[in-house]
């Protein structure tokens, strides 16, 4: 019997990325329990101080370890469980949970459990975040106080996880700025000599894949937000041994989720089996394929020619 084909086109920036310690072509899984809190829906009350809408229920609280003194916050992770799977953000700390412990918001844990259960065995990886189309580039929000004086802002609207942050100096030279625990980048002593006024600031952000990008002349005002109009793209994991040109009906049994993406890693598409007539015209960019087997386990990737 011909699979029924459910296809959607994605409109925002997602790939599949590995855990932060390690280089970007692997594709770790983690396993923990899931349990459930209600989550900070409305409020930027998680402890990495990332904004929540109150209709946005795809968020979780990290356990402690894997949250790694912030490194974890906005990135994201895709679960399964006992009855679905979903793809969260970390907005939050979870101190009394153990290593692969994902905390959901409730509306969350649904996607992957009966409420009733209470906690529940999970598997999960990390994976880059959906971007919105209108909003692509990260962002910079400065904390009330920052002054000439001292320097304190949050990073966010992130397609990979953010390793490290930098300023340009006077001298020319790249200067770290610490990582709080509540997710803000602080210097005490404010950036730059001048201390007439507020910025303007050049930053490099590096990525956990290890990519860099540089944001030139960022205006500064306290208690505002500023786009630093770049992003992260490092391209999709290329040569493997797993990876060989393939034709349609060549998918192994028991696919049932079939990903397409394209040399950036941007998913193109979802669809139940690989058929590229299905994407003639529409996805012309093909160039990774992964499949999942109906327990989730991955099972293959291909590239396409």
């Amino acid at each position: 019997m011909a699979k029924k084909f459910l296809w959607t086109l994605v409109l925002s920036l997602l790939a599949l990325t590995p855990a932060f310690s390690q280089s970007f072509c692997d594709t770790t899984w983690y396993t923990g329990e899931g349990t459930q809190y209600g989550g900070v829906a409305g409020s930027n009350g998680g402890n990495c101080g990332i904004w929540v809408d109150e209709d946005d229920i795809y968020t979780c609280a990290l356990n402690h370890s894997q949250y790694d003194s912030s490194m974890a916050c906005g990135a994201c992770i895709h679960v399964y469980g006992p009855i679905g799977d979903v793809t969260i953000k970390v907005v939050d700390r979870c101190p009394e949970c153990k290593p692969g412990d994902i905390d959901f918001s409730t509306g969350s844990f649904v996607k992957v459990a009966e409420l009733k259960d209470g906690r529940v065995p999970i598997k999960w990886q990390f994976v880059p975040c959906p971007l919105a189309a209108d909003q692509p580039t990260i962002r910079v929000f400065y904390d009330a106080g920052t002054s000439p004086y001292y320097f304190k802002a949050m990073f966010s609207n992130l397609f990979v996880a953010l390793q490290k942050v930098e300023f340009l100096d006077d001298d020319g030279n790249w200067v770290p700025i610490h990582r709080e625990m509540y997710n803000y980048f602080v210097y005490p002593g404010g950036l730059g000599s001048d201390k007439s006024k507020v910025g303007p600031y050049s930053f490099r952000l590096t990525s956990w894949t290890g990519e860099q990008v540089v944001a030139e002349n960022i205006e500064a005002v306290p208690d505002q937000e500023f786009d630093l109009g770049v992003q992260f793209s490092q391209p999709y994991c290329g040569e493997a041994s797993s990876v060989a040109a393939v034709s349609a009906g060549a998918e192994p049994s028991g696919v049932y989720r079939v990903e397409v993406f394209d040399v950036q890693g941007r998913l193109l598409a979802v669809l139940d089996e690989w058929n590229p007539q299905l994407l003639d015209g529409v996805c012309p960019q093909i160039v990774i394929v992964r499949q999942y087997a109906a327990n989730g386990v991955f099972v293959q990737k291909w590239r396409v020619k």
